[in-house]
């Protein structure tokens, strides 16, 4: 895609503001109803792509490109694992292994003389249940790794955002000779100015990966969703590739449904 076929970064707004707005009528959907281990994972990666959504455009709107980019690679790494963890039904092994990392990070800060005196309070307080499933976990410990985002992506079909996102983006993750170049004449705005090359890619291709989340999420549940859902997010994949916005009217049919009937069902499995 050249740079004359991106649309305008106004254009961008509008349809990630609907997918905001959509992503939280999915979040209240999985409030209205019992959520397991499983489907309380899925709404949680669900949350982290909306407030993500949100944060590039803030970094947008201040000219942080390179840390737009920085983000935009931890989105696409929340993608890649969403997606692997869903085909494989990973979801219970997944929370066993965060709960005992997270464990076992929390417990190095407690056992090290410097801050062990500071690693005090009802954070780092562990219920009698926890304590169980810590041993249970220490005896049995879950067998899980993180995918390789590369082979997700190669999994997906989806190549080109490893390539082009994830891997790309990783330049602006790591330190490089170049870095913070353009933002010494954002601050400065001493002139003239070299000129940078365009980074409209970061918004096109967080609202795609952001609108894949959520489409694994809606996949994946145990929820029966409406078909709608499945429409608007291929309507806003369009506005990617052509300008098409016939995302919005989609929009205003999930507004008048969730504010009705809402946009699911519990699962009848």
């Amino acid at each position: 895609m050249t740079e004359q076929e991106y649309q305008t970064p106004e254009v961008y707004r509008h349809a990630a503001d609907a997918l905001y707005a959509v992503s939280g009528m999915v979040l209240f959907s999985f409030a209205r109803n019992d959520c397991d281990t499983k489907n309380i994972i899925i709404r949680n990666f669900v949350a982290r792509s909306a407030i993500t959504l949100k944060s590039i455009f803030a970094l947008w709107d201040i000219c942080d490109y390179q840390n737009a980019w920085v983000v935009h690679r931890a989105l696409i790494d929340r993608m890649f694992h969403l997606h692997s963890i869903g085909v494989n039904d990973q979801f219970s092994v997944f929370d066993d292994w965060s709960f005992f990392e997270q464990y076992k990070a929390q417990n190095r800060v407690k056992s090290d003389d410097l801050f062990k005196h500071q690693a005090v309070g009802w954070v780092y307080e562990l219920s009698q249940e926890q304590k169980k499933r810590i041993k249970d976990l220490e005896r049995n410990r879950p067998a899980w790794r993180r995918p390789k985002a590369e082979a997700v992506a190669k999994d997906m079909g989806m190549e080109f955002l490893y390539k082009h996102g994830y891997d790309y983006a990783s330049m602006h993750v790591h330190p490089m000779a170049n870095d913070g170049q353009e933002d010494f004449y954002t601050i400065t705005k001493l002139e003239p100015a070299p000129n940078f090359p365009s980074n409209i890619t970061v918004i096109s291709n967080t609202i795609l990966t952001s609108s894949m989340i959520l489409q694994d999420a809606i996949n994946h549940s145990s929820l029966r969703w409406r078909r709608i859902l499945w429409d608007f997010l291929d309507e806003v994949r369009r506005l990617l590739d052509n300008g098409d916005t016939s995302y919005q009217l989609s929009f205003l049919k999930l507004v008048r449904l969730f504010e009705s009937d809402g946009l699911c069902e519990p699962s009848m499995a």
